[in-house]
């Protein structure tokens, strides 16, 4: 019954959005400033998404209407027809950022030029909606999940915690090599180029070890969305500082 009032509402909410569509205008200021408000929403839902590896059901993106509620304070039809097209435009570019992301947080193979390209390409819609407009929404109270457990002000703590995985993971990865060629010296019998790769690889590991501690700082206004990020970060300074310790001794 449960999934019968899921698949209920969602359609309900459809219904609504399309009711709503029907008689909204996409070529005025209240949808230029609605999709201006939308979008950064949607990037970061997409990001935290991406980063999560949740795919969009068939490369969809309007899914994220059903999952994100509109802002009550939105009451123009322009303006909230606006917001959805925003939170679609946002969402699919910030999923493809998300899941580079987060195969950078945990990998050595990700695709800078597509993280690049997505954000320019995200840059490029919201300079196209917003000008010099400053939406005004209240990043608090602006819930982006059904449940209203999770606002853009948490999302976008999350975020930052995923990017400071990616650098303690950065940081483990250094750590790593220079372990590595600090070893072959040693065996090699150079000593001085075997301190020099010892004492990097040791300032590398300090480096992933403060970069996962401040992914912990954003835990609790993160919410549920930053944990992964968290022990994604942590896994990079453990593994950095098992690198450094290699070179003892």
């Amino acid at each position: 019954m449960l999934v019968c009032a899921l698949v209920g509402s969602v359609a309900l909410f459809t219904s609504m959005f399309d009711a709503t569509v029907a008689f909204a205008d996409r070529d005025t200021p209240q949808f230029h400033r609605g999709a201006c408000q939308g979008a950064y929403p949607g990037w970061l839902r997409g990001v935290v998404d991406g980063y999560h590896e949740l795919s969009m059901p068939s490369g969809d993106p309007t899914g994220v209407l059903a999952k994100v509620p509109t802002p009550a304070v939105l009451t123009s039809a322009d303006e909230r027809l606006g917001y959805g097209d925003g939170l679609m435009a946002g969402f699919t570019l910030g999923m493809g950022y998300g899941a580079e992301l987060g195969r950078a947080a945990r990998t050595a193979d990700f695709n800078t030029e597509k993280m690049g390209q997505m954000t320019a390409q995200f840059q490029t819609y919201v300079a196209t909606h917003c000008g010099d407009l400053v939406a005004a929404l209240d990043w608090n109270t602006t819930f982006m999940n059904a449940a209203g457990t999770s606002t853009v002000a948490s999302l976008n703590e999350s975020q930052l915690a995923m990017h400071f995985a990616v650098s303690a993971n950065q940081e483990a990865i250094a750590a790593e090599a220079s372990a590595r060629r600090a070893l072959e010296a040693k065996a090699e019998g150079d000593e001085q180029a075997a301190l020099k790769f010892r004492e990097a690889a040791q300032l590398a590991a300090q480096l992933a070890g403060e970069f996962a501690q401040m992914a912990k700082s954003h835990a609790a206004t993160g919410r549920e969305e930053a944990v992964q990020a968290i022990i994604d970060a942590q896994a990079a300074a453990d593994r950095a500082k098992k690198a450094a310790e290699s070179t003892d001794g």
